[in-house]
């Protein structure tokens, strides 16, 4: 678990030479240069674990198997064909719902519905009175929170089957619903240079710093680390300078600049001289020598004053963090056997470690042994004393402002993490009568698992701990460079797929829980910046990923119709779209593929193309028989002298009884008409009046009929 964050913040320093002298870094010279293909980010719910059907009658999850061939079977229509879908949680972006049934040219009567408790419920659409065919596109308007969908079928038309094939619930990337943005504190060590979302290097796409740019490209929050006085990590001399030194003061001025463009401003504390994660949690020099007491005060002095700082100025900052990846403790003492990863400084310093501090002992974590126990819990008695004294201080600073705790979830160890949720949370409101806002984490795929890993911790934190919002606190993906581990190819697509991922994931944890996602880091650690030569620096296409992930149009992307038999299909010019900021539904126009004529000249169905200014559109057309096909082909075959005598006036009085039942909704009286007809037909007397081609063709379509109304 120490092993990754170390290799993490190595890999920096090497490339970085971390605050020695005046001497700052060199960026990444690699090129990134290459487009990426975003679209905007949307799952269909029903795929998650946690999402649940049943039904009245029948087996729910095939109308939730994202198998189309397969099907809810009500067998009939009675007082029990509903379907439900339980989605865990609330979502506010499931925007669209996509109902297919089984008997695509089958007309059905149902009714859906939405909840967000499953008591209180409101209509997505109604058609008890008016059939709709094949299936349809629900676009939701007027619904915050959606949880429950049910959908009641009412009435099935002869020979279709009672049932649905597929629900699909879309919820749908919102910028009310997520805020993005990144650690920006590497904003002042780069002044000299210029970054920019323009290949244009002559005039930079905003005043060219880091910060600006980045907001430029969709982010609207920055974070910024403090360290109490910056240093070495190997000569553990102090920085001199100001700018981009993670001082307060260099922190304070990239706050001010980040409140002037609007950004949400986020203060993480790594109460040490330099960095502090998992694998690291070094005091700070002047604190190292203090007895337990007067380091939890001083922790509550130095928080308090860097906040407080921040208000006067005018910035009030949306979060502070208390500490940084502290899922192993914080400010580690006397109870901390060194593990040699410690900057050189505090390795060759023993008095680090001389006082107590807050590391929490994990290898006594569920340990028999009662000294060892008692050492566990102490270990956290301390611990929590440490945290809660910087969340008083950031409260007491700055009332306005959320308080936010940053942890990892290693691979295969959310139950160590949620152990550490369950202990801190417990402790801070017994002992303290203390809380916090915010639970977050950190998502490296190559150390903290795969995309479907992150989606289960989020849904593991949402579930058990409802009242706290979750963030994902750093993420990031390569955009060149080496093989990649993580499952995504380390170019620009890869990395924007990564973060449209990332984005669409912690969206849909339940009840909205994930309120932000924030990029570590894009101007350093797996760069979001390409060298354009002589201190330029562009932004990778990837970047658009922070704009165009979010829909601000969503459109249907499915319609059912029928034609007849020959007829080319009646595709509509338009189709429906929600406009997401006005909340209201507009038309826009379809562009559709040509139409073969080989494709409405059989009874089946087939698909037509669709192209939109919001995208793609299937339209699903369903062949069908009927009975004005039947009259057709008799009036031309007698028209043509194929067919004459008797036989006509006994075809056509056929042909109007079907007509006539089938008006009447009787299918099965239409159908002995139809027998009817075609034993006319085949009669012997009658082949005088008959050609073979005519008694061929009328017989084939009338026998498609009969077929069509079974």
């Amino acid at each position: 678990m120490k092993k990754h964050s170390i290799v993490k913040k190595s890999t920096i320093l090497s490339i970085t030479v971390l605050l020695v002298g005046a001497i700052f870094f060199s960026m990444p010279t690699a090129a990134y240069y290459g487009n990426a293909d975003i679209s905007p980010a949307y799952t269909n719910l029903p795929t998650k674990s946690w999402v649940s059907a049943e039904a009245g009658i029948g087996d729910a999850s095939f109308a939730v198997d994202q198998e189309e061939t397969t099907y809810w079977d009500a067998g009939s229509v009675s007082e029990d064909s509903w379907i439900q879908i339980d989605l865990g949680g609330t979502y506010p972006g499931m925007k669209k719902v996509e109902v297919v049934f089984p008997t695509l040219d089958g007309e059905y009567n149902y009714k859906l519905e939405a909840s967000s408790n499953g008591e209180q419920w409101a209509t997505l659409s109604d058609h008890s009175e008016e059939p709709i065919t094949g299936g349809e596109d629900v676009l939701i308007q007027n619904t915050s929170e959606v949880r429950y969908l049910k959908a009641t079928l009412l009435n099935v038309s002869d020979g279709a089957i009672a049932g649905i094939s597929e629900i699909r619930a879309n919820n749908y990337l919102l910028k009310d619903n997520l805020t993005v943005g990144a650690d920006l504190s590497w904003d002042t060590a780069f002044l000299n240079n210029t970054y920019t979302t323009h290949s244009n290097t002559d005039v930079p796409s905003s005043d060219g710093r880091m910060i600006g740019t980045m907001q430029e490209t969709g982010m609207t929050s920055a974070r910024f680390r403090v360290w109490n006085e910056p240093r070495s990590e190997n000569t553990g001399e102090p920085v001199t300078q100001v700018d981009g030194s993670m001082n307060p003061e260099d922190t304070l001025n990239k706050s001010l600049y980040a409140d002037e463009l609007g950004m949400n401003v986020g203060i993480d504390f790594h109460y040490s001289d330099s960095w502090a994660d998992p694998g690291k949690q070094i005091k700070p020099k002047h604190w190292k020598d203090l007895p337990f007491d007067e380091l939890v005060e001083a922790v509550y002095d130095f928080s308090y004053k860097v906040t407080a700082d921040h208000v006067a100025a005018g910035v009030t900052p949306y979060y502070i963090q208390v500490g940084n990846e502290i899922i192993n403790g914080t400010l580690w003492g006397a109870e901390k056997v060194p593990t040699g990863h410690e900057p050189r400084y505090a390795r060759e310093d023993p008095s680090y470690t001389a006082q107590p501090g807050g590391e929490l002992l994990w290898e006594y974590w569920e340990s028999e042994d009662p000294e060892e126990q008692a050492a566990y819990d102490a270990a956290w008695d301390r611990f929590t004393a440490i945290v809660d004294a910087g969340l008083r201080a950031a409260q007491d600073a700055s009332p306005e402002s959320k308080t936010k705790i940053h942890v990892i979830v290693d691979r295969n160890r959310l139950a160590k993490t949620q152990e550490f949720w369950r202990q801190l949370t417990t402790r801070l409101k017994e002992d303290y009568q203390n809380d916090f806002d915010i639970m977050s984490i950190s998502y490296y795929p190559e150390w903290h698992g795969t995309m479907a890993d992150l989606s289960n911790n989020l849904h593991a934190f949402a579930t058990e701990f409802p009242s706290y919002e979750l963030a994902v606190s750093e993420t990031s993906h390569r955009a060149s460079g080496g093989p990649s581990d993580s499952g995504y190819p380390n170019t620009i697509q890869g990395q924007a797929d990564f973060m449209i991922d990332v984005m669409r994931t912690t969206n849909d944890t339940i009840n909205n829980a994930v309120s932000t996602i924030l990029v570590w880091e894009p101007a350093i650690w797996q760069s979001m910046f390409t060298s354009r030569g002589g201190g330029w620096y562009e932004a990778n296409d990837s970047t658009r990923v922070f704009h165009a992930a979010f829909s601000n149009f969503i459109a249907k992307t499915n319609e059912y119709l029928l034609t007849p038999l020959y007829e080319v299909p009646a595709l509509p010019d338009s189709i429906d779209v929600l406009d997401i900021e006005n909340d209201t539904i507009v038309r826009t126009e379809v562009t559709w593929d040509v139409t073969e004529e080989e494709d409405y000249s059989t009874i089946g169905s087939f698909t037509v193309h669709g192209t939109t200014e919001h995208g793609d559109v299937t339209a699903h057309v369903a062949v069908v028989m009927t009975v004005d096909i039947l009259e057709r082909l008799t009036e031309e075959k007698v028209e043509s002298g194929d067919l004459s005598g008797p036989v006509v006036p006994q075809l056509v009085n056929a042909l109007n009884q079907v007509t006539h039942h089938l008006e009447k909704g009787s299918k099965q009286d239409a159908s002995k008409f139809l027998e009817n007809y075609l034993s006319h037909l085949n009669r012997k007397a009658n082949d005088r009046n008959i050609s073979h081609e005519a008694k061929v063709i009328l017989t084939e379509h009338a026998e498609l009929m009969v077929e069509n109304l079974k």
